[in-house]
């Protein structure tokens, strides 16, 4: 793969693991105004849940983007692979 390609690939993955980010946040702040809604529990199990996905996906998110930083340093980086 070329290292243009995985500057790309590199960018995008750091793009979706912001997104995934602001999304973590975006429930953390609903969780914060959970007491003024009519079924407090149910949505509250509700974003836990969500919570639970999204930090799942942030951490293979920032995995990914940890592996492509590194294939970018090292000094031959177009004979390797992905995994």
């Amino acid at each position: 793969m070329t290292k243009r390609s995985l500057k790309r690939r590199l960018i995008r993955a750091r793009i979706a693991l912001n997104q995934t980010i602001q999304k973590i946040l975006d429930v953390n702040r609903n969780r914060k105004r959970l007491s003024f809604t009519n079924d407090p529990i149910h949505r509250e199990k509700a974003l836990n849940e969500e919570l639970r996905v999204l930090n799942k996906v942030a951490q293979q998110q920032a995995k990914l983007v940890e592996h492509y930083e590194n294939v970018l340093a090292r000094p031959d980086s177009r004979a390797r692979t992905l995994p």
